[in-house]
């Protein structure tokens, strides 16, 4: 339960001082907690804006982890990890009541749009 409601605290205080980029009216946003903005990774993140979320699972895997919010949306996070388990990228994905992701944020030392095998579970199960 305290690790549950750690990932809740991190998920909507990132959300919440999320700068927007590339924002156009009541579109979505996203951020990045890197030094050195990453903007491949950011415009392959920003095409999941107001996309379903079952399309995002169906393209990048289960999430690591899924938070239910109270405004009736859910927070997803994709982490992917090195063979040794160590963290490279964390990617959060937040999402309305309707399922439509509107925000986007990310840190990490290796962030790139997915490859078989990069997200959804592989920090458990790294590849050989």
């Amino acid at each position: 339960m305290r690790n549950l409601l750690a990932f809740l605290a991190v998920g909507l205080s990132l959300a919440a001082c999320a700068v927007p980029a590339g924002r156009q009216g009541d579109e979505g946003a996203g951020t990045s907690i890197a030094t050195v903005g990453n903007p491949a990774y950011e415009q392959a993140l920003s095409r999941w804006i107001d996309r379903p979320e079952e399309d995002l699972i169906a393209a990048w895997g289960v999430p690591e982890r899924s938070q239910a919010l109270t405004d009736g949306g859910q927070v997803l996070e994709y982490q992917r990890a090195d063979a040794s388990g160590r963290l490279l990228c964390s990617t959060l994905f937040t999402s309305d009541v309707y399922g439509k992701i509107r925000v986007w944020t990310y840190r990490g030392v290796d962030c790139r749009a997915p490859q078989l095998g990069d997200y959804g579970g592989t920090s458990r199960h790294p590849l050989p």
